[in-house]
Formats: C-alpha cells, structure tokens, sequence
C-alpha cells in the first residue's frame, strides 16, 4: 500500500496529466469540478519535514543571532552548547529518520512490515549507533564540519555544522512551500490554457534556439544579448479583420546579456565577478506584402538597416526611428493616418518595434507580456474556479496588437491602390 504522501503525488500528477491532455475549455472545466469532488488525497502531510527545517534553519541563524548581540540565561546557553555537542548523536538519527520517510513517499519503503514510524525508527536506531565508531567523531566534527568551514573561510566546526543546516534548511523551505502551494502554479497553467482556447491560439513545435538563430537571420529583433537567444513559446492563430484576415505566429523571446562586474572591498581587495542579466520581448510574426527591408522601431537600443527616414511629423519622429533600404518604401506606407495610429500604439505598449524583413515578414514585438493574464480564483476553489474558466478570457494586448497590424494592413492596401 502506498504512503499517505505517495498517494498525493499520484493525484496530483494525474490532475497535472489531464491538464495537459485537455482539448477544450470545457475539458479544463469537467477538470476543475472532478478536483472539487476529488476521492483521494490531495494536501501533504509534512510536520516531519517542517521539524527538520524548522532545527536545520534554527541551528543555521543561532550564530548569526549572537553575533547581533543576542544575550540568553546561562542555563539556556549550557542547553544549546550540549545539544550542539550531542549532535554527532542526534544529528544522523535526525538526517536517517527523514531520508527513510522521503523514500517511503517516493514510493521506496524498507522491506520490514509495520508503520512508517517502525521503519523511521529503526533508520534513527542506525544513525545512533554510529556513535559506537571510534573514528565517528572525527569523521563528524573534523573530517567533514571543519573542512566545510574553512573551505566557506569560517573558523570552526560549529560553523561548518552552521553553514549546512543554512543550505539544507532554505531548500528545504522553498521545497515545501512548493509542495503546499501546488495549487497555485497548476492553476496558472490552466487559466492559461483556457485563454488560448478563448483565443484559438494553438501551440507549436519549435527548437527555441534554433528558431531564434533562424529569425535572427531575417530581424534585427532577435539580434538582442551576447550569450543565451531563445524562443521559449510558439503559438499560431488567424486574425479575421473588417478588410483582411492573416495568419499568425504569436512568441516569446528570452535572451541573456553578460557581463563583468568588479568590485572593491573597504580592504581594497578588488573581486570580479560575471553577471547574467535575463530580458523577455514578446511579438507576432506574419506575412506583410506592403512593405520590405525597414523597420518602425521605439526602442533605440538596436542598430537598425538602412537609412534614416524623418516624417513631417514631429511628434512621430520622437516616439519611433524609421530606417529603410529604400526610403520611398517607408513614404509610401507611414500616411499621416498610420503615423497618427503608431504615435497612439506606442503608448499602449511598451518599447514597440515594427520590423519588415527582406522577404515580406513582419515582426511586431514589444516588452509587455502578451499572455499576461490574472485570475481571480484557483484550484484551492475549484466551484468558483470551474465558473471563472466558462467566461470569456480577452487577451487584450494582443487584440491591440493585431488591430494595429491590420489597420497598417488597410491604410497601406489603400496607398498601393491609390499609386496604382
């Protein structure tokens, strides 16, 4: 029979398979109200591992306490030095015990019939008797504390003993809040879903990096950072507007800018180190037969191709900086109406560039997360969730998006004509 915690993790995986596997918004929903009338377990119960975090971070802070001046009675201070002491005793029994129940929630147990609590008990049994080792305390406190401490640059073992439970304890505390607030990453994820299937948004197989070498080939978007470039999302739709109807590609971007950074210290000791900074840019790819080889762009931070095109338009020419291979290109499409349209669009959005690749592809793309959406209820409320999804989720950015793609599409359609 599974542990109570093993149970857990089969539910929750199977919520999560369902998720994925869902095909509409009403399969999401059918989800939702199965989880709120769910049959098996789906909270952990992990006072055990909360014990062993709460002394992993208690032993790791005690020091960092009396160096902020923390004074505590004698008698207290003689408590804390013996269980210190005692810890090449109590210290392994604690570290076996709670290895032995993960594994039993890992759906590993001991082969011995009876309780957890027998198995767990006779692991710590285990770890106590390590103590009749001669060289254990050696291995303990030098072999292992000490040379933690002076590796970390500390003067004593104590310190090592410290410095472990610090580790051990903030990965343990970030593991269990995830455990505990499952719900809540699951339940993005849905919401996000449905908002694609509102939005008949489909995903798309993509290599992330080689996608983005590809784009980069075409726009000097994807040109962004020295080290990581990478699509980390890909999905496609079709737009049906008053005058066209166009598919399109809707993406988000990551790429990574490296850099030194050094330091002095009040000794004059100079440390360098190397610093990753991660940005985001998200867009819309399409086919645009109006226009080639320029680009619109309100970020100023990239090189541009082509010449500098200036409009009669004060106002535009400080919200964008055309550049153009062919500066009658760029005259033929920014009409005073779709300079008017622009100069409202960089307002809405932020950082927005229009790119037109050499052969007839358009990139839009801006800062702002075009799947940013917020709920109001989740799995942790599964009846007022289920009700949440059956409404309609507008992702407004990118309707803004594609409407101004296809008012450039009328007004240049229009100007094509018109020169005809």
């Amino acid at each position: 029979m599974l542990a109570y915690n093993a149970q857990v993790t089969r539910n929750i995986a199977a919520i999560r398979n369902d998720v994925e596997a869902a095909k509409s918004q009403e399969d999401l929903i059918a989800l939702v109200r199965r989880v709120e009338h769910h049959q098996g377990p789906l909270d952990y119960r992990d006072n055990w591992y909360r014990f062993f975090c709460a002394v992993s971070l208690f032993f790791a802070l005690l020091p960092i306490a009396f160096e902020l001046g923390l004074v505590v009675p004698d008698f207290v201070m003689h408590i804390l030095k013996s269980a210190l002491g005692y810890s090449v005793f109590w210290y392994p029994m604690l570290c076996l015990a709670t290895i032995t129940r993960f594994c039993e929630d890992k759906g590993k147990r001991l082969p011995i019939p009876g309780p957890i609590w027998g198995r767990m008990a006779l692991m710590a049994a285990v770890g106590a008797s390590l103590n009749l080792i001669p060289a254990w305390p050696y291995w303990y406190w030098d072999l292992y504390f000490d040379t933690l401490a002076s590796f970390l640059g500390l003067w004593y073992p104590s310190s090592g003993f410290a410095a472990h439970n610090g580790v051990i304890g903030v990965l343990m505390l970030f593991w269990l809040r995830g455990r505990m607030k499952w719900r809540n990453k699951l339940s993005d994820k849905i919401f996000l879903k449905d908002a694609l299937f509102n939005n008949n948004l489909e995903a798309v197989p993509f290599d992330g990096k080689k996608l983005a070498k590809e784009l980069e080939a075409s726009f000097r978007e994807f040109k962004r950072g020295n080290d990581l470039r990478e699509i980390e999302s890909l999905y496609k739709s079709t737009y049906q507007g008053e005058v066209h109807q166009f598919d399109y590609q809707l993406y988000r971007f990551h790429y990574v800018e490296e850099r030194t950074e050094t330091t002095t210290d009040a000794n004059g000791k100079t440390t360098t180190r190397t610093v990753r900074d991660h940005y985001y840019r998200h867009g819309l790819l399409l086919d645009f037969p109006f226009a080639e080889d320029m680009s619109i762009s309100n970020d100023f931070g990239i090189k541009r191709r082509g010449e500098r095109y200036k409009s009669a338009s004060n106002e535009f020419n400080r919200q964008y900086r055309v550049h153009a291979t062919e500066l009658m290109t760029a005259a033929r499409l920014l009409s005073p109406a779709v300079e008017e349209k622009l100069a409202v669009f960089a307002k809405q959005l932020k950082k927005p560039v229009f790119e037109f690749s050499q052969q007839g592809r358009l990139c839009l793309a801006v800062t702002d997360d075009l799947l940013a959406i917020k709920r109001v209820h989740g799995l942790d409320n599964p009846k007022a969730f289920a009700e949440e999804l059956a409404g309609h989720t507008e992702l407004k950015q990118m309707t803004q998006m594609l409407e101004i793609v296809h008012e450039v599409m009328r007004y240049s359609d229009n100007n094509f004509k018109a020169s005809a």
